[in-house]
């Protein structure tokens, strides 16, 4: 929906119903005022969407190696850079379905390995997929049905802004009963600030490293058998074990990226097998948070056309999966690519410094000014033309619209020209 609004110096339109892109939770009630290209976050937005949507800027003109070029030329070099290349590493992958669609397109006929910026994080939940299996819930599910939720070691106040508006105290749900008796426990290190919750928010205060031992000790509870909690662990744990008792449906909410490396998938992997011990003679359900800069996307595009979530190789005769092998940090720093090509349309991650030639396509905040190196300027999906996103839960794939006129490339039609030159 359009409302133009009169102004003095220049005309300004309000979109709503705006689906914000920077964040998984995919909020989709915004309003955002647009003059020129400059947007405002005029209703319904967190203090994430509000800087994000405020900071984006037009991208400037395509570069090669740091100097202004016409869009052919930069075309027609990143292209060289792709022929000349025989293990080309894409990555960062911060664009829509369509953007995604395009780069896999690309991605084969030039033998590229493939990974996301959270690739690595978003393997954690993968791995307990493919090892242990989850049992795995919906926002809907949350604000509706839930009647007790355990955030996991995550910090919804600083990471998800909007998730206790949306999903803890909503203004309606399905089954207000189940929302006038919700209880909200929060496992781990005390937050950065209080979640604005709106419920009671009870407490096992414990640091990041004893997450897993107090899922552990929960586990014991639960059955009834001794465990070593002590202190203010053991009061917060006899308390949560009591309350999931008391619930007929417990979700446990985590973020793979809150957890420290070492930790994640063994973390990910106990609340897993509390959730399917509660099952037995209740009900229970897990939801993890994150897919931000267009992750779930990814992961759910790459898995839809070739069978395989991230870090996949097209570089052999078959498609090869490795989540360890094709980390991105780790193919760079062992100089077994030989270019680069970064896609980022959401983030201002830059690109990663290497000695090899890099293509980055994305927005204003991931130009880059380099020898060696080509800049292809595209548009941001919900904001400089219209797009698909897949929210955080995996079950939605939400409309983006466009905000403003920039005359800006999609990602898509980039890496669509780009496979066209590199044959």
């Amino acid at each position: 929906m359009l409302k133009k609004l009169a102004s003095v110096s220049s005309p300004l339109i309000t979109h709503t119903a705006v689906t914000c892109p920077f964040c998984g939770l995919l909020c989709d009630d915004l309003a955002i005022a647009v003059s020129d290209t400059q947007l405002t976050v005029t209703q319904n937005g967190c203090p994430k969407a509000s800087a994000a949507f405020r900071a984006a800027d037009v991208p400037g003109p395509p570069l090669i190696n740091g100097q202004p070029a016409t869009l052919n030329a930069a075309l027609d070099a990143a292209a060289r850079i792709l022929k000349r290349s025989q293990q080309p590493l894409f990555a960062g992958l911060g664009t829509d379905v369509a953007g995604m669609r395009a780069l896999l397109a690309l991605a084969e006929p030039c033998h590229a390995i493939v990974d996301h910026l959270h690739g690595a994080t978003m393997a954690r939940q993968v791995r307990v997929l493919q090892s242990r299996g989850l049992t795995t819930t919906t926002l809907a599910e949350v604000r509706n049905r839930a009647d007790l939720v355990v955030l996991l070691g995550v910090d919804i106040q600083a990471d998800f802004p909007r998730f206790a508006e949306i999903c803890l105290t909503p203004a309606e749900s399905l089954a207000p009963e189940r929302l006038a008796t919700r209880r909200v426990f929060q496992v781990g290190p005390t937050a950065s600030k209080p979640p604005k919750t709106g419920a009671r928010m009870e407490r096992v205060t414990c640091a990041a490293s004893e997450l897993r031992e107090t899922l552990s000790a929960l586990r014991a509870e639960l059955r009834g058998r001794p465990h070593r909690a002590a202190g203010r662990i053991r009061t917060g744990v006899i308390l949560l074990a009591q309350a999931i008792r008391a619930a007929h449906y417990t979700v446990f909410v985590w973020a793979p990226g809150a957890f420290a490396a070492l930790d994640g998938d063994l973390i990910i992997g106990s609340a897993c097998e509390l959730i399917a011990e509660i099952n037995r003679d209740r009900r229970a359900a897990g939801l993890a948070l994150g897919g931000n800069d267009g992750g779930q996307t990814a992961l759910a595009v790459c898995t839809w056309i070739t069978g395989y979530p991230l870090q996949v190789s097209f570089v052999g005769a078959t498609l090869d999966f490795d989540p360890l092998r094709y980390q991105t940090t780790r193919l760079l720093a062992d100089d077994a690519v030989d270019a680069l090509l970064w896609l980022s349309t959401f983030s201002s991650q830059p690109a990663p410094a290497t000695h090899v030639p890099r293509i980055v396509i994305g927005n204003a905040a991931s130009t880059l000014v380099a020898p060696n190196s080509v800049f292809l300027p595209a548009g941001t999906p919900g904001l400089d033309h219209t797009g698909q996103l897949v929210r955080t839960d995996a079950v939605v794939t939400l409309p983006l619209q466009r905000l403003r006129e920039t005359g800006t490339s999609s990602a898509a039609t980039l890496l669509l020209e780009l496979a066209r030159r590199a044959r």
